[in-house]
């Protein structure tokens, strides 16, 4: 394994480990649902802090109308600005508050 190790004693390794996190993501206009990966043990608020990184990564994203939740469309890779985040939480959070079309629709997936 490729090893590096600064002057401040941080490991640098070649490949990170992450979980996937089901994701619902919120900007002004629209609702993103897909899959974001944080490092184990790790909240989501503080991946997203320490990140410098100014676009999120998605991956099985499914994009909705803010307003009406009509699924405008799905994408396997898409990236949204940080800067155009209004909210974003584990998608599970969202399941005993009402039924959701992203709700519906990973059940007749599974």
């Amino acid at each position: 394994m490729d090893l590096r190790i600064d002057d401040k004693g941080k490991y640098f390794t070649q490949r990170v480990s992450k979980d996937m996190l089901p994701a619902f993501i919120r900007t002004a206009s629209q609702i993103v649902v897909g899959n974001i990966y944080t490092r184990p043990d790790r909240r989501l608020k503080d991946e997203l802090e320490e990140d410098t990184a100014k676009y999120l990564a998605i991956t099985d994203a499914r994009v909705y109308d803010g307003h009406s939740e009509q699924l405008l469309y799905h994408s396997a890779l898409m990236l949204v600005a940080c800067s155009h985040i209004v909210m974003i939480s584990p998608l599970d959070a969202h399941e005993a508050i009402r039924e959701t079309p992203w709700q519906v629709t990973d059940r007749a997936e599974h």
